[in-house]
Order: C-alpha cells, then structure tokens, then sequence
C-alpha cells in the first residue's frame, strides 16, 4: 500500500464520496453526533470523551459516547454503529475494533449522507485505509497515534534501559484492531533492525487488554525465564496486569523493566513507586477533540479535515511524569 499522504487534489476527491451528501448546516443549529470508540472500560476512553464534550460544547454540538463493553466485541460494536447510523445524526466518530469487518456498515453511513471520521483507528475501507493516508470512499480520515513510531520508541527506551543486551517480552492488547497491531509491530521491528542484543521472546496477547490474563502471562514468563529483563506492555491493562505479576513474585523494583502504554490512576501508581519503569502516553482529550473539531467544520462549512491528524506521543517516567507538557496528556 502506498504510504503518503493525499495530495490536495485527492483530498478535494475525497470530499466528494466520503459522506459529502448533507447540505451545510447553519452555525446556530445544534449539530448531534455519534461517537463509537472501542469500549469505555479504559479511562483512555473517559479521556476521549471528556476531549470531545469539551470541544463539541465550544462548537454548539452534542455527542453521544458509547462503545462495548470489551475489546474484542467487534460485533457488539458493528451494532452500535448500525444504530447509530439509523439515527441519522449529522456526523458519526468511530473507532475500529476490526480493521477489516465494517466496510459495508461504513458503506451504508456514506449512502446515507452521514460523514465518517475515525479515531484512534482507522479501519479498511475500499480503495485503503485512511491511516495511510490513502483515500477513501467511506470515511473523511483519522485523528490518531502514529502506534508504530511509538512502539519504536519505547524499543529505544528499553534499550537503553538495558544495555541493548537481554530478553523481552512483548505483551499485546490485540491481534485485530490497527492499534494493537501496530504497537506491537513497532517495537519489534525496532528491536530486531537496530538492537541485535536484544534476544525477542514470542509475542503473547491478552486479548482487550485484559490485565488478568496480561498476569497470567508474565507470571508464566517469568518462571519460564529466570533471566527475563524486560515487558513490554501494550495498553493501560496489560501494563496493569503485568506490575501485578511482579508483586506476585515479589521483584525487586527495576530487576525486570517494564514499559507500558497510556496512563490511568493505577499505572501512574506504579510508576511513581517503581514498579514500572515508564510508558508512553497518546494525547487522548486530543484524540477526541480533533475528531469533533473535523467533523463539526466539515459539516458547517464543507471544510475537508486532514486525512492523517497525528495527535502525538509522549514517553514518561518518575522523572518527567509531573511536568507540565507530560502531565496535560495523563488521566487517572
């Protein structure tokens, strides 16, 4: 797949075929739109919405916020969205569980007339993904992480830590959401082309982040490997899960580093007291505001957002997480 980003002519293109039916709507209407992201168990999802009420208010719009109730209920989240669709709102927010399953659902929200921004993930439309910055023909783009530069940086952050020598372990949160893909992908790609010391376990899953079973697998690894140096966990839960595992043994703080994703009250714990050694953090409240923002100007005044609106991300540990440039993208 090419990789660039669309040319001004192809982003002219793709207003025409991505939900570009509505007429303009006057400033003075209250503009109603749907929002489904991935599930709300996870404060990053809270932080979302709490970014996209924020903005939606200051642009005279109303969200509706929901998603599943777990990670890998990709059906569940295919209803919500049909639902939504019927509901005819003037713009729909969506997150993809599965890159690939709802194509024909998102096919049916452009027949509709109702324009489609993605957030956080973008999923397989026809003629690409719009996280490629490839055009689309059922969604105006995607606001999101770059999850492959920020898995590579907590490869780097790790090597670092350990001398570019030792075994690790890389705990996903998912097999079939882009996301979790692509955070997994970026730090092992980053391992085996630049740290040739670093000896690569097999990737394992706890599948939606599940921080029960993200303990059931270091526990094991752990055992299995009394010189383990080094986890890599892949959202909120896994890392969750993981510092679990190293109370269970009873570690000593820094004998395995682990570096995490995201935030939340009880990861930020653990990396205040040394239990975990870091994480990298998105800009979530971002994520949902720049979402709200597109599609808000898009709809008023047929303003064609970017394909691509990469939102950032940041590395945090002891030692930076209460500066202010790191602390304005955590959430409890």
């Amino acid at each position: 797949m090419k990789k660039g980003l669309l040319s001004v002519a192809a982003v002219a293109a793709l207003a025409l075929v991505a939900g570009v039916n509505a007429p303009v709507q006057a400033a003075d209407k209250t503009l109603k739109i749907e929002l489904i992201s991935k599930g709300e168990t996870h404060q990053f999802w809270q932080a979302v919405k709490k970014g996209a009420e924020t903005q939606a208010a200051k642009m005279n719009a109303t969200i509706h916020f929901q998603g599943p109730a777990a990670e890998t209920m990709i059906d569940k989240q295919l209803e919500m969205l049909d639902a939504a669709i019927a509901l005819k709102p003037d713009a729909i927010g969506y997150a993809a569980l599965g890159t690939t399953q709802s194509l024909s659902h998102l096919k049916a929200a452009h027949d509709a007339g109702i324009p489609v921004y993605m957030f956080d993930t973008a999923a397989s439309c026809e003629g690409g993904v719009p996280a490629l910055g490839e055009k689309s023909d059922c969604a105006l783009g995607v606001a999101y992480t770059n999850s492959l530069a920020a898995g590579s940086l907590a490869a780097d952050k790790m090597a670092a830590l350990l001398g570019n020598k030792g075994k690790v372990l890389v705990v996903g949160h998912s097999q079939t959401n882009q996301t979790g893909i692509d955070r997994a992908k970026g730090f092992t790609n980053r391992m085996k082309s630049k740290y040739k010391g670093i000896k690569l376990l097999t990737t394992q899953y706890a599948e939606g982040g599940d921080a029960l079973k993200a303990q059931e697998i270091v526990s094991a690894a752990l055992v299995a490997n009394k010189d383990l140096k080094g986890i890599y966990g892949t959202n909120e839960g896994v890392s969750i899960g993981a510092g679990q595992a190293f109370k269970a043994a009873k570690l000593k703080n820094g004998a395995v580093k682990l570096i995490g994703f995201d935030s939340g009250k009880q990861q930020m714990a653990n990396i205040k007291s040394g239990l975990q050694t870091g994480a990298i953090t998105q800009s979530p409240m971002g994520i949902g505001a720049k979402t709200v923002e597109a599609l808000v100007n898009y709809v008023r005044n047929k303003t064609v957002p970017k394909n691509l609106i990469d939102t950032g991300f940041y590395y945090y540990d002891k030692s930076n997480i209460t500066k202010p440039e790191i602390a304005g993208n955590l959430y409890e």
